[in-house]
């Protein structure tokens, strides 16, 4: 199975493939083949989605930017499997192939990118920083 992100229309990110989620320490906390992640940074069991984007009022229409490129990547070959690691108040960076689908069929395709946790950022999925400004916590 492809490793794919789909952002959901004012709610999480579904994740599918072979997925494995790291805390910032680098412990593993789960290994899934599909799970849902928060994106609008008010869920009480962060990193995982539990609805409460619904009562945050929380609003993305789950495009996606083709031209997204990672400031800083990180270095060693891309795995087949997907690797999400939680950024201590900050992103998660995932590293692996994987694709990123928008609700309006636009594409996102490559090895290494940071989303956005906090649901601040003017580029999500994609994480643009805006975390420091709003004092995200994880």
């Amino acid at each position: 199975m492809a490793n794919t992100i789909q952002p959901q229309v004012n709610g999480p990110l579904m994740v599918e493939g072979d997925v494995e989620i790291f805390a910032a320490d680098g412990s593993s906390i789960r290994k899934e083949a599909k799970t849902w992640l928060c994106r609008c940074g008010q869920s009480a069991n962060k990193p995982f989605c539990d609805g409460a984007h619904n009562d945050a009022g929380f609003a993305d229409a789950a495009s996606v930017s083709a031209d997204y490129v990672i400031r800083k990547p990180e270095p060693g070959a891309p795995v087949a499997s997907l690797r999400l690691t939680l950024r201590s108040d900050g992103p998660v960076h995932c590293f692996g192939e994987a694709k990123i689908v928008g609700k309006d069929g636009t594409v996102w395709q490559g090895s290494q990118a940071n989303l956005c946790r906090c649901g601040q950022s003017a580029n999500k999925p994609f994480c643009d920083g805006s975390h420091r400004a709003a004092g995200f916590l994880s």
